[in-house]
């Protein structure tokens, strides 16, 4: 039997790719199996320029990222299919130790003094989290005297940044936000919430996959369902944990992600799904009306039928 070729799938070790290694056949890539191996990066910005140059033959990254940085791009736009939404858990706030307590004096009858410059880390240029961060700081009454600016790193290196004051904050995925509280680096404040701005995740591949494997997007969806409820028990959570620490770098202590998956309530959700065209134009134009979508791309059906993984 001529087995599948292996091709490489990037992800950011995160929460919501856990289920993804709940599975005992993980590197087992028999013919309809799971076709990809699944390799770390420190960003979304780096999958997606790996994408592009084929060393990945997918990865999975925040919706607004993927139109942005692969969608727009010339000659992309009938090479990737997006064979899913995956649940995304909540992206992080951490505040620096000074700069929280500034937001938040320990006083409770004391006057915020918010600062008069904020730095605040981000995944990417094209990220609803510099939006997140804009509604964030909307609650505060003189907010607007701020100055606000963003600075685009890696997750290893916006986690260095914290600790070294070149950053005042940092938004994140779950559980980076835990990792850099748990490493002494700032707080995180538990008010913030994503808003309107929450971010999709797509799983996206290439063409090529889905013409070798046309009801990978429908298995893969079924798979990550069961490794969710695989993900129910300890055993199970603690070896799904240790083949994420195998895949690469960066990544985060086990304690820090069972940590997260409690807060987020993470085993309970289900929420995953293969796109149709009315979910697809829906989401370009939910983008259009966060004045996130490209020119170059066209919120409308042609482009929904270009994205169908089948």
């Amino acid at each position: 039997m001529i087995r599948a070729k292996a091709e490489y799938l990037g992800i950011l070790p995160s929460l919501e790719v856990l289920p993804l290694f709940a599975r005992d056949d993980l590197g087992r890539h028999a013919e309809g199996a799971f076709p990809f191996h699944l390799k770390a990066f420190a960003s979304y910005g780096e999958i997606s320029r790996d994408m592009l140059t084929r060393k990945l033959q997918g990865g999975i990254i925040p919706w607004e990222i993927f139109v942005s940085d692969v969608l727009a791009l010339p000659g992309q736009r009938a090479d990737w299919k997006v064979m899913m939404f995956v649940h995304a858990c909540p992206t992080e706030l951490v505040l620096r130790e000074p700069i929280h307590k500034s937001f938040y004096p320990p006083q409770a009858t004391a006057k915020a003094k918010l600062p008069a410059r904020l730095t605040i880390g981000v995944e990417s240029q094209n990220s609803l989290t510099k939006a997140q961060s804009r509604e964030w700081l909307a609650h505060w009454k003189d907010s607007l005297s701020i100055e606000l600016s963003f600075r685009m790193l890696p997750m290893d290196l916006m986690i260095h940044a914290l600790e070294a004051e070149a950053l005042d904050a940092i938004i994140a995925p779950s559980p980076w936000g835990f990792h850099a509280e748990a490493s002494g680096l700032g707080k995180r404040d538990p008010r913030f919430t994503p808003g309107k701005f929450s971010q999709k995740l797509v799983m996206v591949c290439h063409k090529d996959v889905i013409d070798q494997q046309p009801s990978l997007a429908l298995s893969t969806c079924e798979l990550i369902s069961s490794g969710r409820n695989r993900l129910r028990t300890q055993a199970e959570f603690s070896a799904a944990i240790q083949r994420l620490l195998k895949c690469g770098k960066p990544s985060v202590r086990h304690g820090i992600l069972e940590q997260a998956a409690t807060e987020h309530s993470f085993a309970s959700l289900h929420l995953d799904c293969v796109p149709d065209i009315p979910k697809l134009v829906s989401e370009l134009l939910l983008l259009e009306d966060f004045a996130a979508l490209p020119a170059q791309v066209a919120p409308n059906e042609q482009t929904a039928r270009l994205l169908l993984p089948a």
